[in-house]
């Protein structure tokens, strides 16, 4: 009986050695999505199957588009397990992978896809459909997408907090307004698609030569915000200063053509001198800087301390 207790015992104690300490679990896969930004389909998230999809303005095509700038199959998407490639069909106006057209293109988690001024992609791939897509309607609501920066609706938030909060403090706060000059012959000369090519590279222009504590932000159509928390004048103006002469001097290669831009540049600046009653009349003195920018000939700076507010 002592024997057999002890058996037992050391039966035990050999399968508690044996038993594994951790379980191999089988890893999910990935899914693939495109989410459109903008254009017909806006807001609206797509679960790539795996094969081929086709992309536009066909009624027959997988994801039909009602967009005049689409060809009738514009591209094609193909999923083999992860691996996804986007492929342009010999569309009129070609596809755009972070604003540089290709052919085919093996595509990345976060790609950005645009295939007409009106159109534009982005390709995710996640085992969180649900987070994705809370994640991504939430940029939708504070980016713009063409330009990857903040939209108008997240700079008038963040102004009003940034205005009250160095109004309380009783520190400085700058705001740089700035509008493309003549932008309007890019989108005549070379097309809207390279009128946003340049918008997208001028965007990171702003991103590279600002603080990280710095907003910048799409204002409207060609013209551009950018919030400088804790910024005095004299350091607005060397910063606006700076980036007016690296897009001068920057010829942005769109399809072979180099394209040649400049920039006007108004800045207002709130601090102990300045009698801003609210955010708006902050945004109303750089607008009239750029203003005077703009009478000025264009490429140059105005602050607030040369006009007449």
């Amino acid at each position: 009986m002592v024997a057999k207790k002890k058996k037992d015992k050391l039966r035990n104690i050999d399968e508690t050695i044996t038993k594994p300490i951790f379980e191999i679990v089988e890893l999910q896969s990935k899914n693939a999505y495109i989410l459109f930004l903008k254009g017909q389909l806006l807001g609206k998230l797509c679960t790539l199957t795996q094969g081929k999809t086709v992309i536009g303005r066909s009624p027959q095509a997988d994801i039909p588009l009602k967009d005049a700038g689409v060809s009738r199959e514009h591209s094609e998407i193909r999923l083999e397990g992860e691996k996804a490639t986007i492929k342009d069909l010999g569309s009129t106006n070609g596809t755009f992978v972070n604003n540089k057209r290709i052919i085919k293109h093996v595509l990345k988690d976060g790609d950005k896809i645009q295939i007409s001024s009106s159109t534009v992609f982005k390709f995710i791939l996640s085992d969180e459909s649900e987070k994705v897509f809370h994640d991504e309607l939430y940029r939708m609501g504070v980016m713009d997408p063409v330009t990857n920066v903040y939209n108008k609706r997240y700079f008038t938030e963040r102004l009003k907090q940034e205005f009250s909060l160095a109004k309380r403090n009783k520190t400085e706060l700058s705001m740089m307004m700035i509008d493309l000059d003549f932008f309007k012959k890019i989108n005549d000369t070379y097309g809207h698609l390279a009128g946003d090519f340049v918008l997208g590279k001028i965007s990171e222009v702003f991103a590279s030569m600002t603080r990280d504590e710095d907003i910048v932000a799409r204002y409207g159509g060609e013209e551009f915000v950018v919030i400088l928390p804790g910024g005095g004048e004299d350091g607005a103006v060397v910063c606006a200063e700076r980036i007016r002469e690296k897009i001068a001097k920057t010829p942005f290669i769109f399809e072979g053509d180099a394209i040649n831009i400049t920039v006007s540049i108004g800045i207002a600046t709130l601090d102990e001198n300045s009698l801003f009653g609210s955010y708006e009349d902050f945004i109303d003195a750089a607008d009239n800087c750029l203003y005077r920018s703009k009478k000025s000939g264009r490429n140059c700076t105005t602050c607030s301390s040369e006009a007449e507010i």
